[in-house]
């Protein structure tokens, strides 16, 4: 498993802000899947930055974008979809 693939998170919260994250790829795609589906059921999101942990509660967050995309998805995705403005 390739472990330089570089992942983007981009955190929309509830009050405009927008915070941006890099990481390296840390599992497998599909322990991915079922990391961001435990992610989604959890009541905060932690982040580990180099000198400190970044722990934001799930309730202050409106949306979550990860790119690029994993290969596995959550069961409830819509893939291939088109964004139409």
């Amino acid at each position: 498993m390739p472990k330089d693939k570089i992942y983007a998170i981009s955190i929309f919260f509830n009050n405009g802000n927008i915070q941006k994250y890099a990481f390296r790829q840390q599992d497998e795609d599909m322990n991915i899947t079922k990391n961001i589906e435990s992610f989604l059921n959890s009541k905060h999101v932690n982040i580990m930055l180099e000198n400190k942990m970044v722990i934001i509660p799930m309730s202050n967050i409106e949306r979550i974008e990860l790119t690029p995309t994993p290969k596995a998805w959550p069961k409830n995705t819509i893939y291939n979809a088109k964004l139409i403005e």
